[in-house]
């Protein structure tokens, strides 16, 4: 049975993730003996979209009012301008026809604002997960690279919208098909302990010393209200003279150090991903005002923290 898709790109779409939609399509009803899916690239306003690379797409034309098996929608890296109530109102009608609805990273803020992750999680690119959350709820997002369940799909994008995608084919076709896409593509499908795209926030720490792992998850819990490293010392059951010294042994540099780059890096992602003034996320990430994150911030990127907004 042939499988209807309409592709949903806005302008600033990657064209990474949307030939990583495309071609496992095209090769999964090259390997069937008969043609599996069907689908019509269209744009929220049905203008030709541009990519965040600048070039511009041919497309099938608007949003239509017809059923389809599966929705899959990309947007930019400023989901916001993409949000409107005509698209939310067309993405519930598709869902309420029982299509199953995928979004490729900063889509899930879109489906979001819809009502259509109210009881499914969507994968977020870690850049942007800790913004989302911060906007509409942490049970909305997953640190995942990749999620399927029920009638919902995602991606965090890049690479891991491969795997959604194979995801959809072994659902709808069949694993054999899938893994013959995957091998076309000399692509060796996501993998782990935890589970098909399970995203662990810095799977090399734990390989390295079990309580420096704990001490990283300490910092990453209590960035917008930093603990003196004494204090996530003995939370994680060692002195502090040793905790520091494995920072410097693993990472080349001291405890205090790494936990400031830790709270700059999620300061540059709330900038990058999130319409919060410089204030707000100073506060977010542990600074007493944001003058205060402003020195830290030039000193690490050399740029103010207002003029970094963009991606």
């Amino acid at each position: 049975m042939e499988r209807v898709l309409d592709i949903v790109v806005a302008d600033g779409f990657p064209l990474l993730s949307l030939a990583f939609v495309t071609e496992p399509l095209r090769l999964a009803n090259r390997e069937s003996p008969r043609p599996l899916f069907r689908w019509r690239l269209v744009s929220p306003d049905g203008a030709r979209p541009r990519s965040s690379s600048g070039l511009l797409l041919d497309i099938d034309g608007a949003l239509e009012e017809r059923r389809a098996d599966i929705v899959l929608l990309l947007t930019s890296y400023r989901p916001d301008r993409v949000h409107s109530g005509p698209l939310a109102a067309w993405l519930r009608r598709r869902a309420a026809e029982g299509a199953v609805m995928g979004c490729v990273d900063t889509g899930a803020l879109v489906f979001a604002h819809a009502g259509l992750l109210d009881r499914y999680a969507a994968a977020v690119h870690p850049e942007a997960i800790d913004s989302f959350r911060e906007a509409l709820g942490e049970a909305r997002f997953t640190d995942r690279l990749f999620d399927f369940r029920g009638s919902r799909c995602s991606s965090a994008g890049g690479v891991a919208t491969c795997d959604m995608m194979l995801a959809l084919i072994r659902h709808f076709a069949s694993a054999r098909i899938a893994a013959r896409v995957a091998k076309v593509l000399n692509y060796q499908p996501l993998t782990s302990p935890r589970g098909p795209g399970a995203l662990g926030r810095d799977v090399t720490v734990p390989g390295i010393d079990r309580r420096l792992a704990q001490g990283v998850e300490i910092m990453l819990a209590t960035l917008d209200d930093p603990l003196p490293v004494a204090e996530i010392a003995a939370r994680a059951g060692l002195p502090g003279w040793q905790l520091r010294r494995l920072f410097q042994r693993h990472f080349g540099m001291s405890a205090q150090g790494y936990y400031l780059e830790l709270r700059l890096d999620r300061a540059r992602n709330l900038l990058r991903n999130s319409s919060e003034s410089v204030g707000t996320v100073a506060l977010m990430c542990g600074f007493s005002a944001g003058e205060a994150l402003a020195r830290a911030y030039r000193a690490r990127y050399g740029v103010a923290p207002s003029r970094d907004r963009r991606l």
